[in-house]
C-alpha cells in the first residue's frame, strides 16, 4: 500500500471514530455522573483518536496514547465508544507490525485496562466483557495473519530476486561458455587452415618449374581457404545472433568428414595411415564434433612442427568408451604442456567427461590419446 493510500485509509478511520465519539458524548453528557465534563470527554476523545493517523510509524506510542485516553474516558464516567474501537485498531497495528512479544504486552495492558474499567463501573454487564474479548482476539488474530502474510510476501520477493540473480548469472555463464566454444572453434579452424596453406604455399614456391605440383598446391590452398571462410562466416553469424544459435549456424563437422580431413593432410604431403578397431557406432553431434576437432588439432600440430613425420591415427570403438590415438615419429608437436593446442584438446575431452594424455613414447615418437565415454544417439 502506498503512503498516500495508507494516509487516506487512516483519515477515513479517524473521521468515523471522531463522529462516533462525538455522538456518544452528546447522548450521554446530560446523564453522566462522572468527574469528567462533556467538553473534557470530547478533548480526551480527540486526543485519543487523532494520533491514529501516525499508527503505522509510531505503532507502540500511538497504542499507549489511545489506551490512556480510553481508560480516562471510562474512569471519567463515559463509555470508550470511538476511542475503544480506536484502541482495537491500534492493537491490530501492533500485531501486524511488531513482534509477538510486543503484541502480548499490548494485549495484557489492554486486558488490565478493561478489568480496571469493569471494577470502576458499578453498572458493568458481562456481555460487555464478552464483546471486549471478541474484539481483542479479533484484532490480535487479524494483525497476526497480516504480519505473517507480509513476511511470506517478503520471503517470496527474496526468492524471486534470488531466482532473477541466478537467471542472470546463468545467462552470463552460458554466454561465457559459448564464447569459449567459439574461441576453440576459431582456434581449430584458423590453425588447421593456415597450417595447410602455409605448407602448400611453401611447396608451390619451392617448385616453380613443376606446374602440375604448383597447381595442386594452389588448388589445396583455394579449397582450404574457402572452407575456412565458410566456417568462420557461420561462427560470426552465431556471434551476431546469440539468441538464435541454430544448428545451421554452427560448424558441426562429423566423423563422416574425417576422410576429407585425412585426404587434405595427404595432399599436403603428410604420410598418414588410419586404423579403425571395433564396429563404429553412432554418436551425438557434440561427441562427433569433439572427436573431429581433436584429430584435426593433433594433425595440424604435426603439420606445423613435424611436417615430414609419419603419422598413425587409430580409432577404437569399445563397449563403454571410444579412444582416439594420434602417433607420430617426429618431434613433440603440441607446444609443450602449456601449448594452446594441447590445452584446447584436453578441454574438449574433459567437457565430454573424458581424458586426454599426450607425451613422448619410446622410439623417439610422440603420442596423443583421448578417451571419451560412450554416448549414443537417443
Amino acid at each position: 500500500m502506498t503512503v498516500k493510500r495508507a494516509l487516506a485509509v487512516d483519515s477515513v478511520i479517524v473521521v468515523a471514530l471522531l463522529a462516533l465519539h462525538l455522538l456518544v458524548v452528546r447522548e450521554l453528557s446530560d446523564g453522566s455522573t462522572g468527574w469528567l465534563p462533556a467538553w473534557g470527554a470530547v478533548a480526551v476523545g480527540v486526543a485519543g483518536i487523532v494520533p491514529l493517523l501516525g499508527r503505522r510509524r509510531w505503532t507502540r506510542t500511538v497504542f499507549l496514547v489511545v489506551l490512556v485516553a480510553a481508560l480516562t474516558l471510562v474512569l471519567g464516567g463515559y463509555p470508550s465508544g470511538g476511542v475503544g474501537l480506536g484502541l482495537q485498531v491500534a492493537l491490530y497495528t501492533i500485531a501486524a507490525n511488531s513482534t509477538p512479544i510486543h503484541t502480548a504486552v499490548a494485549a495484557v495492558l489492554t486486558s488490565v485496562a478493561a478489568v480496571t474499567s469493569y471494577v470502576a463501573n458499578p453498572d458493568f454487564h458481562p456481555v460487555v466483557a464478552l464483546l471486549d474479548v471478541v474484539l481483542l482476539s479479533g484484532s490480535i488474530g487479524l494483525g497476526t495473519v497480516t504480519r505473517r502474510n507480509r513476511q511470506r510476501a517478503l520471503q517470496l520477493r527474496e526468492v524471486v530476486s534470488q531466482l532473477e540473480q541466478a537467471r542472470e548469472q546463468l545467462k552470463e555463464e552460458t554466454a561465457l561458455l559459448e564464447r569459449n566454444r567459439i574461441a576453440r572453434e576459431l582456434h581449430d579452424i584458423v590453425t588447421h587452415s593456415l597450417g595447410v596453406i602455409s605448407v602448400q604455399a611453401g611447396v608451390a614456391r619451392a617448385m616453380p618449374d613443376d606446374v602440375v605440383q604448383a597447381r595442386t598446391a594452389l588448388r589445396v590452398i583455394e579449397t582450404t581457404s574457402k572452407d575456412a571462410l565458410s566456417e568462420m562466416r557461420h561462427l560470426l553469424g552465431a556471434l551476431r545472433t546469440p539468441e538464435g544459435l541454430d544448428a545451421e549456424l554452427r560448424p558441426q563437422p562429423t566423423l563422416g568428414q574425417l576422410d576429407d580431413l585425412f585426404q587434405t593432410m595427404r595432399d599436403v604431403g603428410m604420410s598418414l595411415t588410419v586404423h579403425t578397431e571395433g564396429a563404429p557406432y553412432p554418436l551425438t553431434a557434440g561427441r562427433e564434433l569433439t572427436v573431429y576437432r581433436i584429430i584435426q588439432e593433433a594433425l595440424t600440430n604435426v603439420l606445423k612442427h613435424a611436417a615430414n613425420a609419419e603419422v598413425q591415427v587409430r580409432l577404437r570403438y569399445l563397449d563403454d568408451h571410444m579412444s582416439v590415438e594420434v602417433l607420430n615419429d617426429g618431434v613433440q608437436p603440441l607446444g609443450g604442456e602449456h601449448g594452446h593446442g594441447l590445452v584446447g584438446m584436453r578441454e574438449r575431452a574433459v567437457v565430454c567427461g573424458g581424458t586426454l594424455n599426450a607425451g613422448p613414447v619410446p622410439g623417439g615418437r610422440f603420442r596423443m590419446v583421448a578417451t571419451l565415454p560412450r554416448e549414443l544417439v537417443a
